[in-house]
């Protein structure tokens, strides 16, 4: 960390990184953020398109009813994910220190085409150092792990004037890790911090600050209760010398720091992977994972006993997902249009709190099947901030997140309408592109019963979760079956400067735990991002809460999909000049997968990721927001947060066409 002294203006600090106003449990009117090679070996073959469309079965209200069972699911159409090998050669490969980018000076392919100019930090396989050399007619491997990561120990407390917050005279329950005191049901002996005085609290991330934990969310809470929890979620995924872990966590933000520190713990522990991916779902209503919402502003709510929990958490699910591999026999990968199942299109599930008013809708699943036609694996990928249960909760829960994998793994449920059968297998659900802001507070859900969910309840969650579930169940039903799936990443490294003085502030006084770097023009951190091919699946990381038309436009309306809303707030004091958005191609047209997923909050959790174009900072600058929308650009580095990593991007992009043969 920096020593050198910085203009601070803690005083007048925004609400805890976490949501600009507090949220009301009959109203969700809130919005939400958080903040924080050489050689001569040839790279990986190149994969030919499948050679079957996605279709969509969708209906005008309510979800569709397309069967989802295993037959439904293997009568569609099987391609055969084929290679074609390409040949390269490097001779030297130099790395720039401000950009953190690779320029290879030599290089083509058998085709006679150079590879890019600038190769990336990670290519596997046909990594030049040889670390993950191609194997012809190597079979996709894949196993999963679940852990839970509920800490092993917090205290509860009595919220008397439930408002979630821990105020003055109000009492902790000085009963010990297991929050069992004499004369509880199951009380056997005192534990650890049992009646010494302290708050064990686990501090809940997201809204504001002084929010500890009371316990968990039960099996008779909501619709489908049993199993909630938090967790941590493996895939690893190996094909040759190319292994890959993919870890989902129901927690607000992870840093790049615990990435890095993962990383050396599996090499230490000597399991070798090429690439780790940690992805935080960015749950509001789990402890706190970044530093962010502790007792009050400037105090850290990240225990350092929860944080090498979480650290062994991960290590072991990734170690007991690699022990688990069988081999993939096919891959299922679809996708469908969520703003078709409902009158009020995508605004049954997701709202849209910042003009102009874009949603991705497109609601993308694939599945990992083995030889004996059973569900390896599941992966569901949508946009949405996990904040359905507002800020009056206290009870850990992995909100709606719970309800999407419960539906896929064992089915919907609901109270009267017949609901789907799941798939089984281990469900991973990987957010996407929710700045700008994705949120499921200031919208009404309708259920197939009929009931309509308003305000912060586990019903609201439940129900949200189970409607995505379900669409996901259908674009499995629908989807491509592609044999023998090809997987290939690359990876890239490269710096981001932190304009944000809250910020610059928050590392320097250890708030932020990472390495900072000062260079002329200001200080700088350290990130990544990452291209995952799996058959004609493509998935590409961001570090942070990206605005979904970054990533797919919509500034012209073509992604509203909401027929009760406008583009734009007529009401909106200060809107956003259209005219002046950025035209295309945006970051999912310039990816060439058949299926392109964004995510978000992948290895890293930067704040949010703001368009240059309707960037506008308060008086004073970072401390207060604008007129109109934008709370956003005071929880962000800084205006060319985008630009760097659409450019880091764009790199990876490029050697992936390369590869694969792409236009």
């Amino acid at each position: 960390m920096i020593s050198r002294p910085l203009l601070l203006t803690l005083a007048v600090l925004p609400l805890a990184c976490g949501d600009s106003t507090a949220a009301t449990s009959d109203s969700d009117t809130s919005t939400s953020s958080s903040t924080s090679t050489s050689g001569d070996d040839p790279p990986p073959t190149t994969e030919a398109p499948p050679t079957t469309s996605t279709s969509t079965d969708t209906t005008t209200e309510g979800p569709t009813t397309t069967p989802t069972t295993t037959e439904a699911i293997t009568s569609t159409t099987t391609t055969t994910d084929t290679t074609a090998t390409t040949d390269t050669s490097t001779t030297t490969s130099t790395t720039d220190t401000t950009t953190g980018t690779s320029t290879t000076t030599t290089g083509d392919t058998d085709t006679g085409e150079p590879p890019p100019d600038e190769m990336p930090e990670i290519v596997c396989p046909g990594d030049p150092d040889g670390q993950c050399d191609p194997v012809d007619g190597a079979a996709l491997l894949a196993g999963t792990s679940v852990k839970s990561i509920v800490p092993t120990c917090f205290e509860s407390w009595t919220d008397l004037d439930a408002d979630a917050e821990y105020e003055a005279g109000e009492t902790f329950l000085d009963c010990g890790c297991d929050r069992l005191c004499p004369g509880d049901p199951g009380y056997v002996a005192a534990d650890m911090g049992e009646d010494d005085g302290e708050f064990q609290a686990s501090w809940l991330a997201g809204f504001h600050n002084g929010r500890p934990a009371t316990g968990v969310r039960g099996a008779n809470l909501g619709l489908v209760g049993e199993g909630d929890g938090l967790w941590a979620r493996a895939l690893v995924l190996e094909q040759g010398n190319t292994k890959l872990a993919i870890v989902t966590l129901d927690l607000v933000g992870f840093f790049n720091n615990e990435t890095l520190a993962i990383r050396d713990t599996l090499a230490d522990q000597g399991l070798e992977v090429d690439y780790v991916l940690l992805h935080a779902l960015h749950n509001h209503e789990g402890p706190d994972s970044m530093g962010l919402w502790g007792e009050q502003q400037l105090v850290s709510g990240y225990d350092p006993a929860y944080r090498a929990q979480v650290r062994q958490a991960i290590v072991d699910a990734i170690a007991e997902a690699d022990a688990a591999k069988v081999e993939v026999a096919q891959l299922v990968v679809g996708e469908v249009d969520a703003s078709t199942y409902h009158s009020n299109g995508v605004g049954n599930v997701i709202n849209d709190s910042r003009d102009p008013f874009v949603v991705d809708e497109m609601i993308g699943a694939l599945r990992l099947v083995d030889g004996q036609d059973n569900t390896i694996a599941s992966v569901v990928s949508f946009g949405n901030h996990p904040e359905a249960l507002s800020d009056e909760n206290t009870l850990m829960t992995s909100d709606f997140a719970h309800g999407l994998r419960r539906t896929l793994e064992q089915g919907s449920t609901w109270l009267n309408s017949p609901g789907k059968p799941g798939v089984g297998g281990t469900c991973l659900y990987i957010n996407a592109a929710v700045g700008g802001l994705m949120t499921p507070l200031g919208m009404a859900v309708k259920t197939p019963d009929g009931e309509t969910y308003q305000s912060g309840t586990f019903e609201k969650a439940d129900a949200i979760g189970q409607l995505l579930g379900e669409m996901a169940l259908d674009a499995l039903a629908n989807g491509d079956v592609v044999a023998a799936p090809q997987l290939d990443l690359q990876a890239q490294r490269f710096m981001l400067r932190v304009d944000n003085t809250n910020f610059q502030a928050m590392f320097q006084l250890g708030i932020f735990d990472r390495e900072t770097f000062m260079e002329e023009d200001g200080m700088y951190i350290e990130t990544e991002t990452a291209l995952i091919n799996l058959g004609p699946a493509q998935f590409l990381s961001v570090p942070g809460e990206l605005f979904p038309e970054l990533a797919i436009g919509g500034y012209d309306g073509s992604h509203l999909n909401v027929p009760t809303k406008p583009l734009v707030d007529p009401n909106n004091t200060n809107p956003p000049d259209l005219l002046a958005a950025p035209e295309g191609p945006y970051l999912k047209d310039k990816m060439h997968g058949t299926y392109r997923f964004i995510v978000g909050m992948g290895n890293d959790e930067l704040g949010y990721i703001v368009p240059e174009y309707d960037w506008e900072l308060g008086d004073p600058p970072w401390v207060s927001e604008a007129e109109g929308d934008h709370y956003e650009e005071t929880n962000s580095l800084g205006v060319e947060t985008f630009a760097r990593i659409d450019a880091a991007a764009d790199i990876l992009i490029a050697w992936s066409k390369w590869v694969h043969g792409a236009p």
